[in-house]
C-alpha cells in the first residue's frame, strides 16, 4: 500500500489507523508498526504532538493554524504516520468493525528479553528472592488493584456442590459443541457447579495472596477475569444480567435485563445463542492485569488465558451434561453497555462470549 506524500490539495488526513507503538524497555528500541509493517527505532515529542492533533480528520490548513509545518506533515505522510482519509478507506476496516485484537496481536512484540536471570545458573532460592524485589518495585510504585464487584440489585447466591468434580475422558471424549439450544432451564445446582468448578484456580490463587508474601502476587490464575452471566434459562433466578461472585458462588444482578437480540448483537448478530441455560462473558479487567504483567507479549499472554478459562469452563459444562460453543467475535462497545461496565470504576472489556445449555 502506496504512503507517498499526498497531492497537498488533499482534503483532510488522519493519523494512520495502521499505527501501533511499544513501550522502550531495557535498551529496546522503540516499536512502531506501520501500513508497510515497517518500524521506527523512535518518535520525536513533536511527532506525537502532531499525531494527537491528527487522530480526528483535519486539513492542512487547520495543521498550519495550529502552528505545524507543510515539512512536518509531509514527513509523517512519507513515514505512514499520517493517510489522506478520502483514499485509505479500507485502512479503517477493523475500526469500523471492531477488530482491534488483532491489531494488537499482530503488531505485539515477541522478542523482548526476559527480566530474569534465566540464563545465569541461579538457584531456585536466588531467583525467588529476585522476583520478591521485582514485585516489591511494583507496589512501591502503586498498589495491586482490587477486583471491581458491582453494587448489585440483588443477590442470589448459588448451591456450591460438596464434592470436588471428577474429569471423567468418557464424557471429554462424548463431547459436542452445538449451535441450537433447548429450551429446558438448567438447575440452579448445575449451574452453581458450573461456576465454581470452573473458578477454582480464582479462589486459589486468591488464598495464596492473603497471607501478604509478595511473591504469591506472581500468582496469577486469572487475575484479570471478571463472569458476567446472563441468565436466560435456569430454574429459579430471574432472566437478567449477572456479575459473578467467586469466592460466595453467588450471581449479583445488574437490573438488566436484555433480549436475546441484544445480547446477539454484541456477537455479530450470531442467532444461535437462544433457548435455556446462559451466556457467558469473559471480561478482563485491564489495570488489574496491567500491574503485574508488564511486556510487550502481554496481550499474547492474555488471548492463552482468555482460552485456557474457556477451557475451564467447556470441560466443568461436559461434566455436568451441557454443551456449549464459544466466539471471540466481541464487540467491546455494545458489551459494555449491555453488561455496564461503563459504570464499574475502571477499565473493562468482555473478550470471550460462551453459551452454555442443553442440545436442543
Amino acid at each position: 500500500m502506496s504512503t507517498s506524500t499526498p497531492p497537498r490539495t488533499a482534503t483532510r488526513l488522519v493519523t494512520s489507523p495502521l499505527f501501533f507503538a511499544h513501550e522502550q524497555r531495557e535498551g529496546t528500541v522503540c516499536a512502531l508498526g506501520l501500513s508497510q509493517r515497517a518500524r521506527l527505532r523512535a518518535l520525536g515529542l513533536r511527532a506525537w504532538e502532531l499525531l494527537h492533533f491528527y487522530l480526528e480528520p483535519r486539513t492542512r490548513q487547520d495543521a498550519e493554524t495550529a502552528g505545524y509545518t507543510a515539512e512536518e506533515e509531509n514527513e509523517a505522510v512519507q513515514a505512514g504516520l499520517l493517510v489522506d482519509v478520502d483514499t485509505a478507506e479500507d485502512m479503517f476496516r477493523w475500526e469500523r468493525h471492531r477488530w482491534s485484537r488483532a491489531a494488537y496481536l499482530l503488531y505485539s512484540q515477541q522478542d523482548l528479553p526476559y527480566v530474569e536471570p534465566v540464563g545465569e545458573g541461579r538457584k531456585l532460592s536466588s531467583l525467588s528472592a529476585f522476583r520478591r524485589e521485582q514485585i516489591s518495585g511494583f507496589q512501591d510504585g502503586e498498589p495491586y488493584p482490587e477486583r471491581f464487584r458491582i453494587d448489585p440489585v440483588r443477590t442470589h447466591r448459588l448451591p456450591v456442590p460438596d464434592e470436588p468434580i471428577t474429569y471423567s475422558l468418557d464424557s471429554m471424549l462424548a463431547r459436542r459443541s452445538t449451535r441450537r439450544f433447548s429450551r429446558e432451564p438448567v438447575s440452579q445446582e448445575t449451574l452453581g457447579a458450573l461456576l465454581h468448578h470452573a473458578t477454582a484456580h480464582v479462589r486459589l490463587a486468591e488464598g495464596s495472596k492473603a497471607a501478604g508474601d509478595p511473591y504469591y502476587l506472581l500468582n496469577s490464575f486469572y487475575t484479570w477475569l471478571h463472569l458476567y452471566v446472563v441468565v436466560q434459562g435456569v430454574e429459579g433466578v430471574p432472566n437478567g444480567v449477572y456479575q459473578y461472585d467467586f469466592f460466595d458462588n453467588a450471581l449479583l444482578a445488574t437490573g438488566r435485563e436484555p433480549s436475546v437480540e441484544k445480547v446477539a448483537s454484541t456477537i455479530q448478530g450470531q442467532n444461535w445463542i437462544g433457548g435455556g441455560g446462559v451466556s457467558l462473558f469473559i471480561t478482563v479487567q485491564w489495570d488489574r492485569y496491567q500491574w503485574l504483567y508488564r511486556h510487550s507479549r502481554a496481550y499474547l499472554n492474555l488471548l492463552i488465558q482468555l482460552g485456557e478459562f474457556a477451557q475451564e469452563l467447556l470441560q466443568a459444562g461436559y461434566q455436568l451434561g451441557l454443551t456449549g460453543w464459544l466466539t471471540p467475535a466481541v464487540s467491546e462497545s455494545r458489551a459494555a453497555e449491555l453488561l455496564g461496565l461503563d459504570a464499574v470504576g475502571c477499565e473493562a472489556d468482555a473478550m470471550y462470549y460462551m453459551k452454555l445449555g442443553y442440545d436442543r
